[in-house]
């Protein structure tokens, strides 16, 4: 049996579904294959971050997020102590507590990985993608025109070819398909061992009222007692490298959840232990000809920051625009280069700002290849402020080659996230970033008429669709609530602004400009990377 799909996904995972939830939304068919039977049975990953919020409520998902939110029952307090129920011996410094206002209308949801991932499975197959579970892919090859794919359903043993244009490896730490591919890793590397047994217990006898986010317990150094969604606890705490999750029997998870608690008789229901590494690598490519690395088989960091899932969402949404403007024909195959040279150096930094940030929860920080420590940047420059710099983006001169900007202070610099900015739209308030996700917006000041006849000839030209919006105080127009946009976007009452579909600044014009059109068009050339 053989079958044919544009986008073969390998992992149903977070960031499996989340690149089948993108691909779908941009119209591209896809298939996910997961060889675990359902989704996972671990919390894992807490937080979405408010940017990839941000790339979720483009696709629909925010109302289904917020459903599992459980941010109003979050604790704030990192505490040491003794046991749960024993003494707090102080109290340590959250893991990042920055006020994000004003810089986005989204906001962090509070959720746990085994609830996100059947919302994202609703959302991916709601929107076309075809996900199967209990199913593993067993050996493929690239082709001179695609890739070639045995699957396997594990039940049955049955096995079926499928060929696609593209695969994407969104098959976890271990990645099969890196390995395969013969893909070295490089970084700090393995640094700590550790099993998180999850359980139920009534605990609000011992939690006394407190705000607790972790607890960490001294008995078990660089160990954390954090409470889960619907009443569930996680105890975190090292193991030995060899153990694996059979030596973990239910009896030794009661005895260290005694221990962890101060309950030495408490019964708590063991739902399961999963044993995990504290480690710290990046991938040394995450692009080989027609395969593509996502999440964490391109990148692993330690869970400090929060940072680790959000970058494998935000991986996923960087790619599924490209593969489907490649696909359709609206851009040459170059763009796919881009995934590579926009997320590769994302992940790189991202694992240095987590690594950085372990002293806090007792791990051993091993610095930089140089054995330098690392210093971090805010926590809402890391989320928010990151570059690209690629053909994908009409890069100004001079570059200061700065890695990250303060997005409380948006320049609107080609390569940085589109600011959001309070408009008026019709009589009803939103944000500049509601207009993005589907495809290129053209953003012109109140004098900018030229721009919006630019925007339908030069991407007529090139079989592009370009949204045209202009600020201004006509019937149709943006206006600019806090009359921030132009400072934002740095561009003038004449200017205009070219956001991509992701929702990343793309090309700029300060000022008007002899042929609009021509402008327009040369940057959409470039940064479809069509032509030469």
């Amino acid at each position: 049996m053989e079958e044919y799909t544009p986008v073969l996904v390998i992992g149903g995972m977070v960031s499996g579904l989340s690149t089948a939830v993108f691909l779908a939304h941009h119209g591209v068919p896809c298939m996910v294959v997961e060889r675990r039977a359902g989704s996972s049975r671990h919390p894992r990953i807490r937080g979405v971050s408010a940017r990839s919020m941000e790339c979720f409520d483009q696709v629909g998902l925010t109302p289904a997020i917020q459903e599992i939110d459980d941010s109003a029952n979050e604790g704030s307090r990192v505490i040491m102590a003794e046991s749960l129920a024993g003494r707090e011996i102080r109290e340590l410094v959250p893991p990042h507590n920055d006020a994000f206002e004003g810089v986005s209308p989204t906001v962090e949801a509070m959720c746990d990985q085994d609830l996100l991932e059947p919302v994202l499975h609703r959302r991916a197959m709601e929107l076309g993608a075809d996900v199967r579970f209990g199913t593993e892919m067993v050996e493929f090859s690239e082709e001179a025109d695609g890739v070639r794919a045995v699957l396997r359903t594990v039940a049955t043993g049955t096995e079926r070819v499928v060929r696609a244009s593209y695969l994407v490896a969104a098959d976890g730490t271990h990645s099969p398909v890196r390995e395969r591919l013969a893909i070295k890793r490089v970084g700090p590397g393995v640094f700590g061992y550790r099993c998180s047994i999850l359980f139920h217990a009534d605990l609000s006898e011992v939690v006394r009222g407190r705000s607790i986010k972790i607890c960490m317990i001294e008995r078990f150094p660089g160990s954390g007692l954090l409470p889960r969604h619907g009443g569930r606890w996680q105890l975190t705490l090292p193991r030995e490298a060899h153990e694996t999750a059979a030596d973990f029997t239910e009896e030794r998870c009661v005895d260290l959840i005694r221990i962890a608690v101060g309950l030495p008789d408490l019964r708590p229901q063991v739902v399961g232990a999963e044993p995990w590494e504290v480690g710290a690598l990046v991938a040394q490519r995450i692009r080989e000809g027609r395969v593509f690395l996502v999440g964490d088989a391109a990148h692993v960091m330690p869970s400090t920051g929060g940072f680790g899932g959000n970058v494998c969402i935000q991986d996923a949404h960087n790619l599924a625009w490209k593969l489907a403007a490649v696909l359709d024909g609206t851009a040459g195959p170059a763009l796919l280069d881009t995934y590579e040279q926009e997320r590769h150096p994302v992940g790189s930094l991202t694992m240095k700002e987590a690594v950085a940030r372990t002293p806090m929860f007792g791990a051993r920080n091993p610095g930089g290849a140089d054995g330098k420590p690392y210093a971090p940047h805010d926590h809402c420059s890391v989320v928010f402020g990151y570059r690209y710099r690629s053909r994908a983006v009409v890069v100004e001169a001079p570059d200061d080659g700065e890695p990250l900007e303060d997005p409380r202070r948006p320049s609107g610099r080609p390569g940085t996230r589109a600011a959001h900015v309070v408009v008026d739209r019709d009589g009803e308030r939103g944000s500049l970033l509601d207009l993005y996700g589907d495809g290129f917006v053209l953003l012109t000041g109140p004098e900018g008429e030229g721009w919006q006849k630019a925007a339908a000839v030069a991407g007529g030209a090139l079989g592009v669709s370009v949204a045209c919006h202009q600020f201004g105080s006509g019937p149709d127009d943006l206006r600019d609530v806090d009359g921030a946009w132009g400072t934002a976007y740095g561009v003038g009452d004449t200017g205009a602004v070219l956001v991509r579909p992701d929702g990343f600044v793309a090309w700029r014009s300060p000022g008007a400009v002899a042929d609009p059109a021509q402008a327009l068009g040369e940057a959409l050339e470039r940064v479809l990377c069509r032509g030469a």
